[in-house]
């Protein structure tokens, strides 16, 4: 019987790795995070802060980033247990020379290498606006498919040019989406991803654009121990590695009168908080429970398959059509500033923030994100078109008319239907607009 047992939990990764894991947590990072962020004095208050270049940043504090980011690997190698660490030759040194500190810089942080970082603001796009104001979705992002950035204008800035931190923070929370978290394993394809120490990509599906991020913005920090024994690369999340950094750059830029690239860090961290708001970053298969999950496998090893299949579809699709019920609905009542809709509430509502601290995107955020899994997931199938999230011959990410979804609901549920499903949506947003502060608050503690 002990045999028996060990080899259907050894095959259980097998269903793990084969979920095709979506690495694009909520749609539309700057709308959330302006909603969070307009609540905020701290923010709403501070002054316009000149626009910098990346490099001019660089420029100026390169000696003392050396100690910073030497701290920040050393945290990351005491508080990580599953961490990669950064391969010494990769650490950051003051040269002197301008030329490359860029790329210096990125590599010793490891990400992308090729990310685009200019200046500039991204409000929701506008019917009518002059295109030379306009720089193309191009000039912000290296990824191939660009369709998800058409809600919004991008608007450059020269450097010099005042913004106000709101504008700041909103546009660079977008902007690990944009490519940072591309290519870093070493079976990527890419130079750097040879470089960089991550090893062999646990697990993300490396022939999609986006697909090698998904170690970089999923955090599996509360699945069974049973899973966690047979299936340990789950644990090989770098959300918080992410989050600590930007953290850390940001209090480090204001320290030292950087205060745009202090809320353009700040932007950075604050992504990654909300991504682990998003219930599937936090479930490796969402809406099946371990025993689920082992009676599927058990029905594969008898050689019937397609348990293990349509489990993975669905998880997926359901993933799918949560992203695009949630953008769509952000999007419209953000234009149409309702603030009745319960998405949009939540992000607005007044609470008692948390003091921040390195545990919290782990043991507090997260954990309150899986717990609500099953609920959304139970909320996904009442609500959802069933065609969509019930039948796993259906792959609905190549299905445009998905776009429709909230009309589908509206149609099979009435307008309470969209309601009641925003609502379970609305709770997981408040995780985030709850750490989503609390992270906010201590970045600026450099301020004060």
């Amino acid at each position: 019987m002990r045999n028996r047992v060990s080899a259907i939990l050894f095959v259980m990764p097998a269903l793990v790795l084969s979920v095709s894991y979506s690495a694009v947590g909520w749609e539309h990072h700057p709308l959330f995070t302006r909603a969070v962020a307009s609540t905020m004095p701290e923010v709403t208050g501070a002054a316009p802060v000149a626009a910098t270049s990346l490099e001019s940043f660089l420029i100026a504090v390169e000696s003392d980033l050396v100690t910073l980011l030497n701290e920040e690997e050393a945290w990351a190698r005491a508080n990580m247990p599953a961490y990669k660490s950064r391969p010494d030759a990769l650490a950051f040194q003051a040269t002197g020379t301008p030329g490359d500190i860029v790329e210096r810089f990125l590599k010793a942080i490891r990400v992308n290498p090729n990310i685009k970082t200019p200046l500039y603001t991204s409000p929701l796009s506008a019917a009518k606006f002059s295109p030379k104001l306009i720089m193309p979705s191009s000039d912000v992002s290296i990824l191939q498919d660009l369709s998800s950035l058409e809600v919004f204008d991008f608007h450059p800035l020269a450097a010099g040019d005042p913004v106000a931190p709101i504008e700041v923070i909103a546009a660079a929370s977008n902007e690990p989406d944009y490519g940072m978290d591309i290519g870093l394993f070493q079976d990527n394809n890419t130079a750097f991803g040879q470089e960089y120490g991550f090893g062999v990509q646990p697990f993300g599906n490396p022939n999609l654009d986006y697909g090698t991020q998904a170690p970089f913005h999923m955090g599996f920090y509360h699945e069974s121990w049973i899973i966690y024994l047979f299936a340990s690369f789950l644990k090989e999340c770098y959300p918080e590695y992410r989050i600590h950094m930007a953290k850390s750059l940001s209090e480090f830029a204001f320290s030292h009168g950087q205060d745009y690239w202090g809320w353009r860090f700040m932007g950075w961290g604050v992504h990654y908080l909300a991504d682990l708001s998003q219930p599937y970053h936090t479930a490796a298969l969402p809406g099946y429970t371990t025993l689920q999950m082992l009676w599927v496998n058990i029905l594969n090893m008898l050689g019937f398959p397609d348990a293990q299949a349509n489990a993975v579809q669905l998880a997926s699709n359901r993933h799918v059509a949560l992203e695009t019920f949630q953008g769509i609905v952000l999007e419209n009542a953000v234009r149409n500033n309702d603030i009745q809709d319960p998405t949009l509430a939540a992000l607005l509502a007044s609470r008692t923030i948390p003091a921040y601290t390195d545990s919290a995107p782990r043991s507090c955020l997260t954990a309150a994100t899986h717990a609500l899994t099953m609920k959304m997931n139970k909320a996904i199938r009442k609500y959802m078109p069933a065609y969509y999230v019930n039948n796993p011959s259906v792959e609905l990410g190549d299905i445009p008319e998905r776009r429709e979804i909230i009309d589908m609901i509206a149609a099979n549920h009435g307008p309470d239907g969209v309601t009641e499903m925003g609502e379970v949506q609305a709770e997981a947003f408040k995780g985030f607009a709850t750490w989503g502060r609390s992270f906010v608050l201590a970045a600026l503690s450099q301020t004060r």
